[in-house]
C-alpha cells in the first residue's frame, strides 16, 4: 500500500502515530525495516498497523498467487501480540468479521485471517522450525527480533521472501550484540540501500510519556535501573552493554567512502585463519596520522598461499603502493609463506592493552568534532566485528583477566596489529622514511628488526 492510501487508512483506523519516529518508520520504503525499541516504545502497534495495510492492499498483481504475510514469533505467545492489533482492526475498527475466514486460538497456535481477495496473514513459531518450510512471502514481521536465532532468519524465512521480493520488520529491543544487531548495523551504512533502521528510546513514545526523557516516570526509571538494563531496555542501546570494548565506535562518525590516496602512506595488515576468517586490511595513513581503513578481505577456507596469490592478483587503483606490511605475531609460519608471494610481513608482539587503547583514542571525537579513525563502508565485516567486540564473561566470583571475548574478533584483532606496529612500536613512519619499492623487502625488514628490537626492549615487553 503506497504512502498516501496508508495514511487515509490510518485516519480510518483512528491510528494516530505517536511521533515523527513512529511515523519516519511507517513511511519509509526500505524493504527491510529495523526499529530498534525501548519498553513501551510501541513496536507491537506499529507491527500490527503495517500488516493491516498490507492486509487490505487489494492491488493484487498476481491474482494466481494471492499474497502471503508471516507474523513469526519466537514462540506462539509472542507471535499473538501484533495478530491482535491486526484483529482488532478487521473485525472491530472496521466490521470486517462477518467478510473474512480467522481462526484465533493461541493454545493450538491457530491464527489466520483470510481476505475475501485471497490474502492472508498467519501466525507462524520459530519453535516449530517444520511450520517455516514451503511458502513463498510478500512480507514478514519477526517478533521480538532480537529473541531470535539467526537461523531462523538465515535458513526459513529469507529464502521465503526471495520468491515475490518480499519485505521484512524487525521490531525489537536489543539482547547484546547478535544477530539482530548486525541488521541494525546494515541499515546504518549507506551501501545496504534496501536496509533502514532506528534507534527509539522509550521516551520517544510522546503520546505515553509527555516531556520526552524529562517525563516524571522516564526520570524515575532512570534513577533506580540498573545503567546496563536501562541502556538496553529503555534507551534501546547497543553502546555499554555486555563489556562492548570500542565504546567510541559511531558508524554514523567514523564510516564514510574512502577514496585511495596515492600520496599518503599506505599499509597492509594481516590476521590469519582457515575455518576463522584470514583478514587482509588496507589502511591509508595522512601526513596528519588520521587512519583510513579502505579495504577489507575476509575469506575463510584457503590456505594462506591461495590467500597471498589472491591478494597479489587482485585490481588495485592507480598509484597504488605499500610502505609495509604487518600481521599477527604469533604466525610466523603464514608470514613467512606471505613473504614469498608479496614481501616481508613485519611481526612483533605488543600487549593487547596497549592495542586497544591505541585503536580508541583514534577513536575519540577531537574538539572539532572529528574522528582519526575513519573505515569505508565496504568494510562490512570490520564494522560488525567493531560494534560487537566485547570482554570476556567474568566468572561468579572471579575476576577473570582483561581479554576481549574471542568470537568474529578477527577483522579488529587485524585493526589492532596495524596500530601496535604503526602508533605504539612507532616503526610505521620510520619504515616509510626509508622504503623503496624498487630495493629487497628484505633490506626494510632488517632495518624495522633492528629499531624494532631496540624500542620493544626499552619498554620492557620482552
Amino acid at each position: 500500500m503506497d504512502n498516501a492510501r496508508k495514511r487515509l487508512l490510518f485516519k480510518k483506523l483512528n491510528y494516530e502515530p505517536h511521533g515523527p519516529e513512529q511515523w519516519d518508520c511507517h513511511l519509509s520504503l526500505a524493504r527491510f525495516k529495523i526499529p530498534c525499541c525501548g519498553r513501551r516504545w510501541g513496536k507491537t502497534t506499529f507491527g500490527g498497523n503495517e500488516l493491516t495495510a498490507a492486509a487490505l492492499d487489494t492491488e493484487i498483481e498476481d491474482s494466481t498467487q494471492p499474497p502471503m504475510y508471516w507474523i513469526v514469533g519466537p514462540n506462539y505467545s509472542l507471535g499473538e501480540k501484533e495478530f491482535r492489533v491486526l484483529y482488532y482492526n478487521l473485525v472491530n475498527k472496521l466490521g470486517l468479521g462477518s467478510k473474512i475466514k480467522k481462526q484465533y486460538n493461541v493454545n493450538q497456535g491457530n491464527m489466520r485471517i483470510e481476505m475475501p481477495w485471497g490474502t492472508v496473514v498467519e501466525v507462524k513459531s520459530a519453535d516449530r522450525k517444520d511450520g517455516l518450510v514451503g511458502e513463498g512471502l510478500d512480507g514478514v514481521v519477526m517478533a521480538e527480533a532480537a529473541s531470535h536465532d539467526k537461523d531462523t532468519w538465515d535458513m526459513y524465512v529469507r529464502p521465503a521472501l526471495s520468491d515475490r521480493n518480499g519485505w521484512a520488520i524487525f521490531p525489537s529491543t536489543p539482547r547484546g550484540y547478535n544477530w539482530y544487531q548486525g541488521m541494525w548495523m546494515m541499515g546504518q551504512l549507506p551501501d545496504f540501500t534496501d536496509y533502514e533502521s532506528w534507534r527509539l528510546p522509550t521516551w520517544t513514545n510522546s503520546a505515553r510519556f509527555p516531556g520526552g526523557e524529562k517525563n516524571k516516570e522516564i526520570m524515575e526509571l532512570k534513577r533506580v535501573t540498573p545503567e546496563v538494563t536501562w541502556q538496553q531496555e529503555y534507551a534501546a542501546d547497543f553502546v555499554a552493554y555486555a563489556g562492548k570494548i570500542y565504546t567510541e565506535f559511531n558508524p554514523k562518525t567514523h564510516v564514510e567512502h574512502i577514496r585511495y590516496n596515492p600520496q599518503w602512506r599506505n599499509y597492509i595488515v594481516f590476521d590469519y585463519g582457515f575455518a576463522d576468517p584470514f583478514v587482509c586490511l588496507d589502511i591509508m595513513v595522512d601526513p596528519s596520522d588520521n587512519v583510513y581503513v579502505w579495504r577489507e578481505y575476509q575469506v575463510t577456507s584457503l590456505t594462506t598461499y591461495e590467500h597471498g596469490q589472491i591478494i597479489k592478483a587482485r585490481k588495485n587503483p592507480e598509484g597504488y603502493h605499500v610502505e609495509a606490511m604487518f600481521g599477527d605475531p604469533r604466525g610466523a609460519d603464514e608470514a613467512a609463506t606471505l613473504a614469498l608471494i608479496l614481501g616481508a610481513v613485519i611481526s612483533e608482539p605488543v600487549g593487547w592493552k596497549l592495542g586497544i587503547e591505541a585503536v580508541k583514542s583514534h577513536m575519540k571525537i577531537q574538539p572539532d568534532g572529528t574522528t582519526k579513525l575513519k573505515i569505508d563502508p565496504s568494510c562490512e565485516h570490520l564494522i560488525r566485528q567493531i560494534e560487537r567486540l566485547h570482554f570476556k564473561d567474568s566468572k561468579d566470583g572471579v575476576n577473570n583477566k582483561e581479554m576481549q571475548h574471542d568470537f568474529d574478533d578477527h577483522g579488529p584483532d587485524a585493526l589492532r596489529y596495524f596500530f601496535n606496529h604503526m602508533f605504539v612500536l612507532g616503526v610505521g613512519p620510520r619504515l616509510s622514511d626509508i622504503y623503496n619499492p624498487h630495493q629487497q623487502r628484505s633490506e626494510a625488514y632488517a632495518f624495522f628488526t633492528q629499531e624494532a628490537t631496540m624500542v620493544r626492549d626499552e619498554a620492557n615487553w620482552v
